[in-house]
């Protein structure tokens, strides 16, 4: 081999060579180029998911927030409800005098226990019916009292609160459930005739 085969040789040698270091290179950099893109996808992916979770998180906070400042606005206005309804039952009480009072008068000392009554509280209008049935000595006038009576032993060892207003009281905690039931009822149907 001559000086020139040699050479060529060595040429041709190094062009291989230098062509396979840029092949390495290429590869290399398209090696390093897919690690980067999966890197980068798995940083995105992560981040999407830790976003997700702090929204979903967010949503669930958001919602239990809205549903708690809902539930106590509903009380409050529950409770609204349940005090002017009170008010206009306990206003609605001397109405009930108007049909055959005396009647119902009579049955309410009729549940009254045999007993030395010391003091009959009545309502003004009812001094004279309330001595058909006690001393008049014992009887005493109030305008509180809207109808029925109270009546008292010596030193208020008994007393038995037989007036409308104590009656209502009694029962209160069965008529407001019905009521607002019913109430919630028609502002249903209406709400729902409103969308039709």
């Amino acid at each position: 081999m001559g000086l020139q085969e040699l050479l060529d040789s060595l040429r041709a040698n190094e062009r291989q060579q230098i062509d396979a270091i840029w092949q390495a290179a290429k590869d290399e950099a398209e090696k390093l180029r897919h690690q980067v893109d999966e890197a980068t996808a798995e940083i995105t992916k992560k981040h999407a998911e830790e976003l997700d979770s702090a929204c979903q998180k967010s949503m669930r906070s958001i919602y239990s927030e809205t549903e708690s400042s809902v539930r106590t606005k509903k009380l409050f206005a529950y409770n609204a409800l349940e005090q002017s309804l009170k008010k206009t039952a306990k206003d609605l009480l001397p109405a009930l005098r108007s049909e055959n009072y005396e009647g119902e008068f009579a049955g309410l000392v009729a549940e009254i226990p045999e007993e030395k009554w010391e003091k009959v509280v009545v309502n003004s209008a009812d001094v004279n019916l309330a001595a058909k049935f006690f001393s008049a000595d014992i009887i005493e006038a109030t305008p509180d009292i809207s109808g029925g009576l109270l009546v008292t032993t010596a030193e208020s060892e008994m007393v038995i609160d037989n007036t409308f207003e104590k009656r209502l009281e009694r029962i209160w905690h069965r008529i407001l459930p019905a009521i607002i039931a019913k109430l919630e009822q028609r502002y249903e149907q209406s709400v729902s005739s409103q969308n039709t």
